[in-house]
């Protein structure tokens, strides 16, 4: 893996990094006691890949932790441990920890809806795509809150300026749409419904094309 994705793993992970944000808006929901900023996740073969495929959510699923599963739980441990020690072995502990709870491998089953749902739909390999959210801090209800670009200038677009995808998938329309106007049409993008997932057999053409 990239090192320098390395190093803003880490820093994305820690308290500090977030402090000024935490301050000023309410809307973020990060007690940094059991829940953690979730950095992303790369496939192993991610770089190999000519067409680079960046798959995007919204925001950290959960936002109340009482509803936290413990795979979950682990994951923020994970997190907030690399966050710390900045080690490989830290990272690799993390990385492994994260491929196996989006595949949904035991004990972190049933795999991941969102990831599960837009690889099966559109016939993408884990170890050969990254996924992002489009900022790493849960919210409130899972709202698009006022200072996404805030956040997302701080962590996400530093991530896709080194993944440097060919194509970006977003999941849902309403993150597909608040990614267009904090990126500034950089990126070449599509989105999946959530839902219904009828876009997915032109998403899925557009990808190979």
């Amino acid at each position: 893996m990239d090192h320098s994705i390395v190093e803003l793993w880490a820093d994305i992970g820690t308290e500090n990094y977030w402090q000024d944000i935490l301050l000023h808006t309410p809307q973020i929901f990060v007690p940094f006691n059991s829940r953690w900023p979730q950095p992303g996740f790369v496939g192993k073969k991610y770089f190999n890949n000519a067409n680079r495929v960046v798959v995007l959510g919204q925001n950290p699923r959960a936002s109340n932790t009482s509803k936290a599963s413990d795979s979950d739980l682990e994951m923020f441990r994970l997190i907030g441990l690399h966050s710390r020690t900045r080690t490989m072995k830290s990272l690799n502990t993390l990385w492994v920890m994260m491929r196996e709870f989006m595949l949904g491998v035991a004990p972190y089953s049933p795999a991941w809806p969102p990831i599960t749902r837009v690889r099966d739909h559109l016939g993408l390999r884990l170890d050969e795509i990254s996924y992002l959210n489009l900022i790493p801090l849960a919210t409130y209800g899972d709202r698009i809150i006022p200072n996404f670009k805030e956040v997302y200038d701080q962590s996400t677009k530093k991530q896709l300026e080194i993944l440097n995808p060919t194509k970006i998938v977003v999941f849902g329309k309403g993150a597909y749409q608040k990614f267009q106007e904090i990126s500034e049409n950089r990126w070449l993008v599509r989105y999946i419904e959530q839902r219904n997932n009828k876009d997915a057999p032109d998403v899925k053409l557009w990808l190979s094309s």
